[in-house]
């Protein structure tokens, strides 16, 4: 297990010349930290200027080595650190946009994480049931306009929400075009 902050120690390696954060807000490893066996310690060694953050699922992550072992930093908030310094306690950095792929300093901002709630329902609209891209979704797309074809033609909202294993007032509410209107 890590003790030290690994966050830290990737900013760190960015003072010493390790990475690079451009004014795009992207993270570029300029030297690699490898373990040498012979010598029992980390060691830096230049290398070719390549790109340092590796997507993660969500978001851009850096890895460093930290006693032997690889660690994983988020890129935003690096960025957000060597534009504009230290994130005060109990903030977070928001994605303006909503995009976690885009670390740009000026698609960053801080914000606490009922703001980012905020954000993310009011200006993002992620809270809806409704979308495709919800994980919590049942429906995609395809099955919506299997719906609505089904229940055009007079099928029944019970045996149309049996197949699809939703309620039948969902069904009733694709139909009529309240939920899924786009």
């Amino acid at each position: 297990m890590l003790t030290r902050n690994v966050e830290e120690q990737a900013y760190q390696a960015i003072l010493m010349g390790e990475l690079e954060v451009d004014s795009e807000g992207r993270v570029w490893r300029l030297a690699a930290r490898r373990w040498n066996p012979w010598a029992l310690r980390t060691q830096t060694i230049p290398c070719q200027r390549r790109r340092a953050e590796k997507w993660s699922g969500k978001y851009l992550q850096v890895r460093v080595m930290i006693d032997k072992k690889r660690a994983n930093a988020l890129a935003h908030r690096l960025v957000w650190r060597v534009v504009h310094g230290r994130i005060p306690s109990g903030l977070t950095i928001n994605h303006k946009d909503g995009n976690p792929l885009n670390n740009h300093p000026d698609n960053l901002e801080l914000a606490t994480p009922s703001e980012q709630a905020i954000h993310a329902r009011k200006v993002l609209g992620k809270c809806r049931q409704d979308k495709e891209w919800n994980n919590n979704a049942k429906l995609t797309v395809r099955t919506v306009a299997a719906i609505r074809t089904r229940r055009a033609a007079g099928e029944s909202l019970k045996s149309i929400a049996m197949d699809f294993q939703v309620s039948d007032r969902t069904v009733s509410k694709i139909a009529l075009g309240q939920r899924w209107a786009s």
